[in-house]
């Protein structure tokens, strides 16, 4: 799930963690396993960049690899280690952290770098994955392209249980800024009170050619993108969504 320099979910956590994480995971991992993770030395150090509630990590994990994910959210990490208790998480934004020692992979899922606003921040948190990772190791991401968001990404969702109550509401894609935008309520009941929390998303909409340019800059090469769809993730998880395999720089 997305790093931001404000964790602004770390409220949204805890519904995170019991409603999106499986759904979007059980679609991308069996892509990962085709696209991605052959190419990572087996029971290698992996990377899980914007890693949310740990989900993945623990998927990895399960396969004997080791893993490290790092998230600005607070409270996404706390639930990541209660999930995955053998990997190891840190808080940190993806623009600007750093990690002991060499990886031989490194993966950024959930359309996690679409929180990235600037393409500066973008480049910037590429920089700091390549600078963790060895060189030839692969990285794995993806992000969704324009047309995701002239869909209905932001159309109004709601959920309803008895402790428990989440209203999205979306004000949608603006063309000319390339940022989208949607407002999450949400409330819980905790110890026989109610607690309310209000987020406001954002997402940058980047093209291929954007993701491309700031890859290679910051020490990425041999870079090939895959519609979801054509990878098996149907629906509107898959609409204008591109999975991106690239690979560290070899020392010359």
């Amino acid at each position: 799930m997305p790093c931001l320099h404000l964790a602004l979910y770390d409220d949204f956590a805890w519904f995170y963690n019991r409603y999106w994480n499986e759904e979007f995971h059980g679609l991308a991992f069996p892509i990962l396993e085709r696209i991605w993770l052959p190419r990572v030395l087996r029971h290698g150090r992996i990377l899980d960049v914007c890693c949310g509630t740990g989900h993945l990590a623990g998927l990895l994990t399960a396969r004997g690899f080791r893993v490290t994910g790092i998230d600005a959210s607070a409270e996404m990490i706390a639930l990541a280690r209660q999930n995955v208790p053998t990997a190891a998480f840190h808080v940190a934004d993806a623009s600007e952290f750093k990690v002991l020692g060499k990886f031989d992979g490194a993966v950024s899922t959930f359309d996690s770098l679409n929180h990235i606003l600037t393409e500066d921040a973008l480049q910037a948190a590429f920089q700091r994955t390549a600078a963790a990772l060895k060189g030839g190791a692969p990285f794995a991401f993806d992000m969704l392209l324009e047309s995701a968001y002239h869909t209905n990404w932001a159309d109004a969702f709601s959920l309803v249980r008895d402790d428990h109550v989440l209203v999205l509401s979306g004000t949608g894609f603006d063309p000319r800024t390339r940022l989208a935008q949607c407002r999450i309520t949400m409330f819980r009941l905790l110890d026989g009170v109610w607690k309310r929390s209000d987020v406001v998303v954002h997402e940058r909409c980047y093209t291929t050619g954007e993701i491309d340019t700031a890859l290679s800059l910051a020490g990425f090469e041999e870079t090939a993108c895959y519609d979801a769809r054509d990878l098996g993730m149907s629906g509107q998880l898959g609409q204008g969504r591109t999975f991106v395999v690239t690979t560290r720089k070899r020392s010359r």
